[in-house]
């Protein structure tokens, strides 16, 4: 690719110079058709994961179990995750991932001869509830919001709860007892935090990923504010252990002050650039009534203001900033338009 002043051009950049090289190369890329045709792609190349993000060795049976408590276990394959206790009157199970349909179980016999009583969902996405039919007639605890959205999904796999909840809930099993709470709406409606304190374990699903960045769009994030009001809430918590649902370990406090460092200073880069990038110009670069070109201008614009600042300092403290903080930090740029929150 070209170079402008000595630069790998921005995408803003090659949309001005973008027309007049096509006309001028169209001739070049008919002659070249053929060989290119032959060519394999390029591989996309990414940097190296730091340490703290790399797969953690996984034994013969396919799947990690880790013993985070005095009866509380995690279950990690594939870089998705669930977890269980083990209480004196049977297993409390916190989701039921199709891609641990069997790994799951599989650990939950290792551990115990109990039945598993009572399962918590964390929020309704499939990928995190959708084997929970698998577990049969139990008790199933959710909040309100999940309720709702497991109801317009009909997914057998996900019945819907049997017990919810709007604010909080005390979940009493037996010898254990876990505080389920709702932060507000953040990754998605209904996405909530449970807490064992006895355990020194806390879960919340899709919100901190230990060692990583956010997931594309913050994972189709429900409110970017709410994500990072919900880091707050569990910065709050007296906890050894965190649970966050995906990539290859668990987490720690530690691990969510680093999140809650990264996810603000996302937001506050983003905010500082917004304020020195006034998005009227843009609307003239474009044909008139284009408004979806203008915006996507200012959009790259702040863009390319956030994203260096954002690798230069991350890129060697969590896994994958390279991959998904442009999209990312377009994310909260269009946050702070149509949220507008005032609190952060």
């Amino acid at each position: 690719m070209g170079t402008i002043e000595g630069r790998t051009p921005s995408r803003r950049g090659l949309l001005k110079w973008g027309s007049a090289a096509a006309v001028a190369g169209a001739g070049v890329a008919l002659a070249g058709q053929a060989a290119n045709a032959a060519e394999p792609a390029t591989p996309t190349k990414f940097a190296p994961l730091p340490v703290g993000a790399k797969p953690l060795p996984v034994g013969p049976e396919g799947y990690r179990l880790d013993k985070v408590g005095p009866e509380m276990y995690a279950v990690t394959a594939g870089g998705t995750q669930a977890a269980f206790v083990v209480s004196s009157k049977g297993v409390i199970v916190i989701d039921a991932p199709p891609s641990l349909a069997d790994a799951l179980p599989a650990a939950i016999k290792k551990v115990t001869s109990r039945p598993v009583t009572h399962l918590i969902y964390s929020h309704h996405h499939a990928d995190h509830i959708a084997n929970a039919g698998a577990f049969g007639r139990v008790t199933r605890i959710a909040h309100a919001e999940t309720a709702r959205l497991i109801k317009g999904e009909r997914d057998p796999q996900r019945p819907l709860p049997t017990q919810t909840f709007t604010d909080r809930y005390t979940l009493t099993v037996g010898d254990q007892r876990l505080e389920l709470s709702y932060p507000g709406v953040n990754h998605e409606a209904g996405n909530i935090i449970i807490h064992a304190p006895r355990q020194r374990t806390a879960v919340m699903i899709d919100v901190v990923m230990p060692g990583w960045a956010p997931f594309r769009a913050w994972g189709t994030a429900d409110s970017v504010p709410g994500v990072l009001r919900a880091h707050d809430e569990l910065a709050k918590l007296d906890i050894d252990t965190f649970i966050g649902g995906h990539v290859h370990r668990l987490g720690t406090r530690e691990d969510i002050r680093v999140s809650r460092e990264f996810v603000h200073d996302l937001w506050n880069h983003t905010t500082e650039a917004i304020a020195a990038t006034p998005m009227g110009g843009f609307f003239g670069m474009v044909e008139a009534g284009n408004n979806w070109a203008g915006f996507r201008l200012w959009l790259e614009a702040v863009a390319d203001k956030v994203e260096p600042i954002i690798q230069r300092k991350w890129l060697s403290r969590l896994g994958a900033v390279d991959v998904f903080t442009r999209e990312n930090i377009i994310t909260v740029a269009l946050s702070h338009v149509v949220d507008a929150p005032r609190d952060l």
